[in-house]
């Protein structure tokens, strides 16, 4: 699958910490996990190091923060299980 896969949603502070722990725990365990994107799961298994860019923007109206991990494309399929 190449393309692009977006989700945005409101959540708490400690809801979005909990995403992040959840992310976290998925790549310290040295297997592929999945990531859950609204209604769609998906497997992701990165590569042993990763590409990591913080970036935060600051307008007069409001503060972006972004965290993006990158890696090399292996030959998997990214498995994807959209709910219906």
């Amino acid at each position: 699958m190449a393309g692009e896969i977006e989700h945005e949603a409101e959540l708490t502070r400690e809801e979005a910490a909990t995403y992040f722990e959840e992310v976290a725990a998925g790549l310290r365990s040295e297997e592929s996990f999945t990531v859950v994107l609204g209604d769609i799961e998906v497997d992701v298994d990165p590569a042993e190091t990763v590409e990591f860019e913080v970036e935060l923007e600051d307008s007069e109206d409001e503060r972006e923060f972004e965290i993006e991990l990158e890696w090399e494309r292996g030959d998997e399929e990214l498995e994807i299980d959209a709910e219906e």
